[in-house]
C-alpha cells in the first residue's frame, strides 16, 4: 500500500447522519469529490441520497455513491437491484461502491468474496457502470480475498500515512483516513478522505490528456487548452500525434502504403515512431495549424501553441 501525497484529490463521504449541508461552502473548502449513501440491504434508502447528489453536482462537486450490503442476511443479486434502482436517473462520476464492513465478517471468507463479486458484476450489468470497494484496512486483510483485487479500493485505516497491506491489493485509489475532520458548511465530524490524482483524472477529468508514458512529460498547450503530453527528442519537442488530434478535434490518418501519417488531411513530413505511436514535431503540428505563436516554457516544461 502506498502513502497518502501531497498530490492526493480531498474528497470526502457523507450519509443522511450529517444533515443538511451547504454544499457551496464544502466547494469553498476544498473539497473535490464526495461519495454519498444511496442506499443499504434490500430496502433502506438514504433520505438526503438525492438532496445530497443533486446539490452536490450543482456546486460543482464530483460525486460517487455508495451502498452498505448485508451479506448475513441478503443475496448479492437482490441488494444488487435495490441499489441499481435508487441510483437509476441521478448523475454520478465515480464508480458505484460496495461498502463491505461490520456484520459481514459472519460470513466465511470465500463465501464473502463470491458474495462481492456478484453484487460488484451485477451492478455494472445493471447501470452500465464501473464499480469499486470499500472497506476496512483489518477487514480487507482478514475477510476478502481474490479475485476482488481486479476493482479499485477504498479502504479505511485511521490514525496512519499508510494503510495496513493484505494480500488482496496492492495499492488504493481512495484512503479513509479521518473520522472526525471538520469542513465549512456541514455540521459535526466528517469523514476525509486521498483520492489518488490517477483516479481522479480517469473518472472526474476523462477529457483531459493523460501522459502515455512517463518519458511523456512535457505539456502540449494549443489556445490555452492541454492538448497533449510529448517528450524532447534530440533537443526537439515531440508529442503523440492522435492524442493532439483527438484533443484538437483534427482527424489523423495513416497511409500504410507510404508509411505517411496525416494531420488535417495533410502529410506529416517530421515525425517518429516510438513504442507504435506516431509522434509529430510539436512546431511542425503548430505550423500545420497556422500558429502565430510557438513558445517554449522551460521552468515549467511546456510548449504554447497559439493559432
Amino acid at each position: 500500500m502506498q502513502a497518502r501525497s501531497a498530490s492526493n484529490v480531498k474528497v470526502i463521504d457523507v450519509s443522511h447522519h450529517n444533515g443538511i449541508i451547504d454544499w457551496k461552502k464544502v466547494k469553498a473548502d476544498g473539497v473535490m469529490g464526495v461519495f454519498i449513501k444511496a442506499s443499504e440491504g434490500t430496502t433502506f434508502v438514504d433520505d438526503k441520497f438525492k438532496t445530497n447528489a443533486n446539490e452536490a453536482t450543482a456546486a460543482g462537486i464530483k460525486v460517487g455513491f455508495y451502498h452498505y450490503v448485508h451479506p448475513e442476511s441478503n443475496n448479492a443479486k437482490s441488494e444488487a437491484a435495490h441499489f441499481a434502482s435508487v441510483v437509476s436517473g441521478v448523475k454520478t462520476d465515480f464508480p458505484h461502491v460496495l461498502d463491505v464492513e461490520g456484520d459481514a465478517e459472519q460470513v466465511s471468507v470465500s463465501k464473502l468474496t463470491q458474495w462481492c463479486v456478484d453484487w460488484l458484476q451485477e451492478v455494472e450489468q445493471l447501470t452500465n457502470h464501473p464499480t469499486m470497494l470499500y472497506t476496512g484496512a483489518y477487514f480487507a486483510r482478514d475477510n476478502l480475498t481474490q479475485p476482488l483485487g481486479q476493482w479499485p479500493l477504498w479502504i479505511a485505516h485511521y490514525g496512519v500515512t499508510t494503510p495496513l497491506a493484505n494480500d488482496t491489493w496492492s495499492e488504493w485509489s481512495v484512503f479513509q483516513f479521518s473520522e472526525n475532520e471538520r469542513v465549512s458548511g456541514i455540521g459535526g465530524d466528517v469523514d476525509m478522505n486521498a483520492m489518488e490524482q490517477a483516479f481522479w483524472n480517469k473518472y472526474a477529468n476523462p477529457n483531459v490528456p493523460q501522459p502515455l508514458s512517463p518519458e511523456d512529460d512535457v505539456k502540449v498547450v494549443v489556445n490555452d487548452q492541454l492538448s497533449a503530453f510529448g517528450r524532447i527528442i534530440d533537443g526537439s519537442t515531440f508529442a503523440p500525434l492522435r492524442q493532439l488530434g483527438d484533443s484538437l478535434g483534427i482527424p489523423v490518418s495513416w497511409d500504410s502504403s507510404t508509411s505517411t501519417p496525416y494531420f488535417d488531411g495533410k502529410p506529416v513530413t517530421n515525425f517518429k515512431l516510438i513504442d507504435s505511436r506516431t509522434y509529430i514535431g510539436v512546431r511542425l503540428a503548430g505550423e500545420m495549424l497556422g500558429a502565430t505563436t510557438i513558445k517554449w516554457d522551460s521552468v515549467n516544461r511546456k510548449v504554447y501553441i497559439y493559432y
